[in-house]
């Protein structure tokens, strides 16, 4: 028999676990009556284009996010020195819980038709406004993979063996990293798909050059509800699918 603190524990277990799992999926019961609408969004010119910005723009962050993290997460993880503790707060915790639309509207001023640089409602824009919400999900886990290389003294190791930085970071940290590397591409890609309150500022939502698929449901969700659920539905299940093949391939490679 179960003591009281046991069945406390486990009944709050389930509540969260419901609630989430619920909180997800309630997207696909409430689209239960209409997939015939679901298939024929797919064929919208809108929503074509708002698909191809929203993947092609993921993609290209998370591509851009892994091969900038890179050098940034081995000067932090092998060098000490003084602010080290602020810098990877701005690059990795204060990206994360500013707000979004504080982001764009802080691109917006710097970026905008007001600066020397005009780069707003653009595709530019949409890569500028997702790399900096999404990016430090990939530093985060390949700045603390790198840390935790360094202390193994792995690294150590190489040089004493006449390796020179380049070989120490491309033949021992990110080899060892694979793992982190993919994991950090994932989460960014998944974090891009589903940005929008800095793209929506920043770049503005015009159809097959910045909308994407969150300010395309943002903005339909009122006049066309049928339309955003549709759109919803492809938008989460790209997301889970990610994740999804993500796991798979990084269980296959331990």
């Amino acid at each position: 028999m179960r003591d009281r603190f046991s069945l406390v524990i486990f009944g709050l277990a389930g509540f969260l676990i419901v609630f989430m799992v619920t909180s997800v999926f309630y997207l696909y019961i409430a689209a239960g009556r209409t997939w015939d609408l679901v298939g024929q969004t797919l064929l919208d010119q809108r929503v074509l284009g708002a698909l191809f910005i929203s993947v092609s723009s993921s993609t290209l962050v998370a591509l851009l996010a892994v091969a900038a993290v890179i050098p940034a997460s081995y000067v932090l993880a092998t060098r000490d020195f003084r602010g080290k503790g602020l810098i990877e707060t701005l690059l990795v915790e204060f990206p994360q819980t500013f707000p979004p639309a504080a982001v764009g509207l802080v691109y917006l001023l710097m970026l905008g038709p007001t600066s020397p640089v005009n780069l707003a409602y653009s595709f530019i824009a949409v890569i500028i406004a997702k790399f900096y919400v999404s990016a430090p999900f990939a530093m985060s886990l390949v700045m603390r993979r790198f840390k935790e290389i360094r202390a193994s003294g792995l690294d150590t190791i190489a040089r004493t063996l006449g390796a020179d930085t380049r070989q120490v970071l491309l033949w021992v940290m990110v080899p060892m990293s694979k793992t982190d590397l993919l994991a950090g591409f994932t989460l960014t890609w998944a974090r891009a798909m589903g940005e929008v309150a800095a793209t929506l500022i920043f770049a503005g939502a015009i159809p097959w050059r910045t909308e994407i698929f969150p300010s395309l449901v943002y903005l339909t969700s009122i006049s066309s509800p049928q339309l955003a659920l549709a759109a919803s539905v492809i938008a989460a299940t790209l997301s889970i699918a990610a994740l999804l093949a993500f796991k798979w391939v990084a269980g296959a490679g331990r």
